[in-house]
């Protein structure tokens, strides 16, 4: 995995949270009549980006408490772990266990930085002096009394003073110190170097000791979110809300250079976050959100492997290269889900900060980028002062790597709705749709293995777009069904190259997902006016049930009926669904097949057996319980297949009727 060059990363933070947090800070400044302002902006701009303190913290009447003082040291000293390991106890009589300081307070105790009064009390109220400020960062810089030249406090003012820390101040031992100057010396502090344990030893200052500026290991990084139809104008990404006194960085990496380049750390503003980065809030140590990282992190190739298992993805191999799944993987797009992708499969995979994979989508090539499936159609009114009430039409699509996104167009776009269109960006947000005539007459023949459907050879990136009335999903080659397709089921066909191959498919309900024949178990008439018909409903193992206010003409038991579907749940009743034979004895049967009158009919591999008895019972049976011979009881046997048997059709389903 790369490695971030995170120095140059938190000088670019700093530099630009400054810039923000000066220019969006509401809050009341005090500063002293020697100090511009300036520098307590700039130092409290630093304070709050390293999480030390935030500038609401700071009272409006410019005091500076022990107990808020208390804070500033345990943070700035990075020793904010052992406060939250403190709090909810105190040592001292006038401080509650309660309060919001006590860890705080009894931390700054523990290390030296500050003491109890004579009298035992702390007075987290009183303002800290100038004597006790330049106690306590004298000590977090490393220094003791073996150090300090004359006695207290005259030793530890004189050695803050030849520290810088107090350069420009002149106060006595007890005078009481304003907030905007602590603020101050406390940065001075932090950018002062720590005492040497010897000579040998390099300079560092107390901020890098201290692992404020260059702590990664102690970052955290909010869920990411995919940036997909991101308007920058509402300032959100699914549970990102972006502040305008937070800076942005980009990290972007190049995966197909050899070796992988990056540029890390560059400035952007919102709109320059592109579709599919990865976008993460990023806290430091402290929880204070320091900046927005944006990771433009790709991977294309094959999938050669999905470890340990679909079952329990856990590493994504592409192009035999192992990639960890994090934390936050979309799983479904690489378990057993339905659509999830497949070994052979090619893709782009989105990697985090960390070079974890967090989702896929599949590789687009020139050829048939431009399609698109038109899922929705809305209009909306602009509410922006520049084309106030000005009406706009939004179309959603679905594009050929799996994404969705919503664009702008420029004229009605409702005739395109739940279509295959081709489509062309007129800018970022807006385009111009070119619909594709449907061809609804032909039935084609499909030879999965030698890649062709009719007379056409297809690519190996073929998109393929199948539709219900209800859903439309991409599909692979692989899935679909060999054989002839019958009129109506493929739409569309786009053609690419000198050789015409096929790269684009648009087909209506392949699977025959939407329509499942279902046989009826039992049917309930309503009792008096106003009431409903209520059909119990098989479909191999899987019982439905379908009311309606209508009785279905001709519907008695054993009836086979075509019900409209959408997700396995039945949506309306299409009509009575005739059997393609019928016969009235079995010659032969055994667990692939079934011979009557003189015909062998193949089993498909979810056959369903149904008797129907004299009394309207029927009841689901093996294959092993239908008996061979003219004289077994059977009035009538209906078959019915998944296709016609010229065209390979197979049985899905056979319904014997008994005397």
């Amino acid at each position: 995995m790369l490695k971030f060059n995170f120095k140059k990363v938190l000088v670019k933070i700093i530099s630009m949270a400054m810039a923000f947090i000066l220019m969006f800070s509401t809050i009341a400044v005090f500063a002293a009549a020697e100090k511009s302002r300036s520098e307590y902006d700039d130092a409290i701009a630093k304070l709050e980006l390293w999480g030390v303190i935030k500038a609401s913290d700071v009272g409006t009447d410019g005091k500076m408490t022990r107990e808020l003082f208390s804070k500033i040291m345990v943070n700035s000293t990075g020793n904010n772990e052992l406060a939250q390991s403190m709090e909810g106890s105190t040592t001292f009589p006038d401080v509650s266990s309660k309060s919001e300081y006590s860890g705080y307070i009894n931390a700054a105790a523990k290390l030296g930085y500050l003491s109890a009064y004579s009298d035992g009390k702390f007075k987290p109220q009183e303002a800290i002096t100038f004597a006790q400020l330049c106690t306590a960062v004298v000590k977090a810089l490393g220094y003791t009394q073996a150090d300090i030249i004359g006695a207290w406090p005259n030793g530890y003012m004189d050695k803050a003073k030849g520290l810088g820390i107090t350069t420009g101040y002149s106060y006595s031992s007890n005078s009481t110190i304003p907030a905007n100057a602590v603020v101050i010396m406390i940065t001075r502090m932090l950018n002062t170097n720590i005492k040497k344990a010897s000579a040998q030893d390099q300079d560092i200052t107390l901020v890098d000791s201290a692992g404020l500026m260059d702590d990664q290991d102690n970052w955290v990084y909010g869920k990411p979110e995919v940036a997909l139809n991101f308007n920058p104008d509402t300032k959100k990404l699914g549970n990102i809300t972006f502040r305008d006194d937070i800076p942005i960085l980009r990290d972007t990496y190049n995966n197909t250079a050899s070796p992988a380049t990056k540029n890390v750390g560059e400035i952007i503003a919102l709109k320059d976050i592109k579709d599919k980065d990865v976008v993460y809030e990023v806290y430091n140590r402290l929880n204070v959100l320091i900046y927005y990282l944006v990771v433009d992190n790709k991977v294309e190739g094959e999938i050669t492997s999905i470890l340990p298992s679909k079952y329990s993805p856990k590493t994504l191999q592409i192009n035999s290269v192992d990639y960890e799944l994090g934390q936050y993987a979309n799983l479904n797009r690489f378990n057993s889900s339905p659509g999830s992708f497949n070994t052979g499969d090619g893709v782009t995979a989105l990697l985090g900060y960390d070079g974890k994979v967090l989702d896929a989508y599949f590789q687009v090539d020139e050829n048939n980028e431009d399609y698109a499936f038109v899922l929705n159609c809305s209009t909306m009114v602009s509410k922006k002062a520049e084309d106030y009430n000005k009406q706009y039409y939004t179309v959603e699509l679905l594009h050929v790597d799996g994404s969705r996104k919503t664009y702008k167009v420029n004229i009605d776009p409702y005739a395109f709705k739940w279509r295959l269109v081709q489509y062309s960006l007129i800018n970022d947000d807006t385009v111009a749709l070119l619909n594709m005539t449907y061809d609804i007459s032909s039935a084609f023949q499909v030879d999965i293995n030698n890649r062709k459907i009719g007379d056409n050879y297809v690519t190996d990136n073929v998109k393929i777009f199948n539709y219900t009335d209800y859903a439309v999903n991409l599909v692979r080659w692989s899935d679909i069904p060999n054989g002839r397709l019958l009129s109506g089921k493929i739409k569309y066909l786009g053609y690419t190259g000198d050789f015409n191959d096929v790269n684009v498919i648009c087909a209506y309900d392949i699977f025959n997902e939407q329509d499942k024949d279902m046989v009826v178990q039992s049917i309930e008439k309503p009792t008096g006016t106003g009431g409903s018909y209520k059909y119990e409903l098989l479909s191999g193992s899987s019982k439905y049930t379908y009311t309606s206010k209508s009785e279905i003409p001709n519907a008695e038991v054993g009836t086979v009926l075509s019900m409209k579907m959408n997700n396995d749940v039945i949506v309306d009743y299409n009509h009575i669904t005739n059997p393609e034979e019928q016969w009235w004895y079995v010659q032969a049967v055994d667990s692939k097949r079934i011979k009557m009158n003189n015909v062998i009919y193949q089993f498909s591999s979810t056959v369903a057996v149904y008797f129907n008895d004299y009394s309207g019972k029927l009841n689901p049976q093996p294959v092993s319980n239908i008996r061979v011979g003219p004289n077994q009881g059977y009035s009538n046997i209906r078959v019915y297949t998944d296709r016609p048997l010229d065209n390979g059709g197979k049985v899905t389903m056979l319904v014997f009727d008994l005397k």
